[in-house]
């Protein structure tokens, strides 16, 4: 898989699912359809995988479960598919990390690359003028935080392999969509030239 994130997780990658090993609790995975997130992409009509991305939210050990919800944590675990939608790369849609009503505030992202190499984007605001943007490539090992309030979006660079990683948030999470979804998308998308380099 890659990084061994602390807990007996082993990633299916024919079938995108999730493995548990003993002392470790998980979902079935929710799956995500291209025809639910096309409208995010430069071309919506493009053809990609079905399912670009698969999530299970609320991974850990067992033994570690009630101490994780008393802190109000959240561990999630995500697969990325392989392949293009279009010119573009398999990502999500992109959101913004709504308020939480344990804190009353928009809280970080903490992503952990397990394998593959991804790319967070992200932007300061979902307005016309998006502020400061950045795009961070992270390779297995690395971690990014998204700054609370920010809207982003996650990249497989690489469409020759599955990419893999695990994400901490507050367990009281919401994702506000609507603003992201008026404007088909946030304010960059990333595009594969010939030689599937992203620019």
């Amino acid at each position: 898989m890659g990084i061994y994130p602390g807990f007996d997780i082993k990633i299916d990658s024919v079938n995108m699912l999730f493995e548990y090993g003993q002392g470790v609790f998980g979902p079935e995975v929710e799956k995500r359809y291209l025809k639910d997130i096309r409208n995010s992409f430069k071309d919506n009509n493009a053809e990609g995988p079905e399912i670009p991305y698969v999530v299970a939210m609320d991974v850990g050990k067992t033994k570690d479960r009630n101490d994780l919800k008393e802190r109000n944590l959240l561990y999630g675990a995500m697969i990325y598919s392989k392949g293009k939608i279009g010119d573009e790369p398999v990502r999500s849609q992109g959101h913004v990390h709504s308020i939480s009503e344990s804190c009353n505030s928009s809280t970080p992202e903490v992503y952990e690359i397990w394998s593959g190499e991804a790319i967070i984007y992200m932007q300061e605001t979902v307005e016309t003028d998006p502020g400061r943007c950045f795009a961070i490539t992270a390779k297995k090992g690395d971690v990014v935080i998204v700054p609370p309030g920010w809207a982003h979006f996650t990249v497989n660079a690489n469409p020759n392999k599955l990419m893999t990683f695990g994400a901490w948030c507050i367990r009281d999470y919401g994702f506000e969509y609507s603003k992201i979804r008026e404007k088909n998308g946030l304010a960059y998308s990333p595009i594969f030239d010939d030689q599937n380099n992203i620019y």
